[in-house]
């Protein structure tokens, strides 16, 4: 197995261009306004996207691996009409941030979003992760507690490694988007990922995790006793049929180690939650972000 690049980068001019034409389309075409807003860290420099309200509680959306502000075409809007959103191009990933640096670990991984925080000039956050992003949310509640006012973690990738049976999922849903709708309806059932019936959405995002080679740090599962630091008020939304972990059993778990979290599994999804059951995720997020803000 090749070793993992140290910087992230275009597999090619060709497939850059490719990405990057899909990518720009797709912010341009967004349902809400979109400022383009760029964060010098010492990682590189990161884009975010700034819309919603003018005050309030920022929210930060981080994606899953492979990743980026494309992923929340249908969460921007709703909850920016309470919040201020920010929507991040993770460094080490598709997108239009670009890398400098290495990030070499969890260390690391920390630290830039701290410095994203700073760069905002926003002391505290609303999380929203999903997947690879919910793992990164989990890791500023344990090591920068104090920046994180709360979060919403749709199907985090927290609790195991990613099996081959996730990524033949990965791989089908890939496939599945650039079927002709039948076959696409028919895969969607199958693979618990209504979002593939919904190619032109999330297709350039899509793309980006063949076309760039990542360089983020591998996902770590947390053990009891890092979870059981968390105090940071922490709503849950598991896909019932997700590949990445037995949602039950870590519902289970997660009871047991982390019993002020608020867990849920969601019947009849899988992993990407995200994308493919907005109207439930969405008002869960804003409901959540309300209740602690009552505190």
């Amino acid at each position: 197995m090749a070793d993992r690049p140290r910087i992230g980068r275009f597999r090619n001019d060709k497939a850059q261009k490719q990405f990057l034409t899909g990518y720009d389309a797709a912010i341009r075409d967004w349902p809400v306004p979109l400022k383009p807003l760029d964060v010098a860290t010492s990682y590189g420099t990161t884009r975010l996207y700034r819309t919603g309200a003018a005050e309030g509680v920022p929210v930060v959306f981080l994606p899953g691996m492979g990743g980026n502000t494309l992923g929340w075409i249908h969460s921007s809007g709703p909850i920016g009409a309470a919040h201020p959103v920010y929507l991040v191009d993770p460094i080490g990933g598709a997108g239009r941030s670009v890398q400098t640096r290495p990030l070499e670990g969890t260390d690391d991984l920390t630290s830039w979003l701290a410095q994203i925080l700073d760069g905002i000039g926003s002391p505290a956050v609303y999380l929203v992760g999903f997947s690879y992003g919910g793992w990164q949310a989990l890791l500023a509640a344990i090591r920068i507690p104090e920046r994180v006012t709360g979060m919403t973690l749709l199907d985090p990738a927290a609790f195991r490694r990613a099996t081959l049976r996730h990524h033949a999922w990965a791989l089908a849903c890939g496939i599945g988007l650039h079927c002709r709708p039948s076959i696409r309806r028919h895969l969607a059932r199958r693979l618990h990922s209504d979002s593939i019936n919904r190619p032109d959405d999330i297709m350039a995002a899509i793309a980006g995790t063949y076309l760039f080679e990542q360089a983020l740090p591998p996902m770590e599962p947390l053990t009891d006793e890092e979870l059981a630091t968390i105090t940071t008020p922490t709503l849950m939304l598991f896909g019932a049929h997700s590949t990445m972990h037995d949602s039950a059993a870590v519902s289970q778990r997660l009871a047991r180690v982390m019993p002020a979290a608020e867990v849920e599994l969601v019947p009849g999804t899988g992993h990407s939650i995200a994308l493919d059951v907005p109207d439930l995720v969405n008002p869960r997020i804003l409901e959540h972000a309300a209740r602690i803000a009552r505190r």
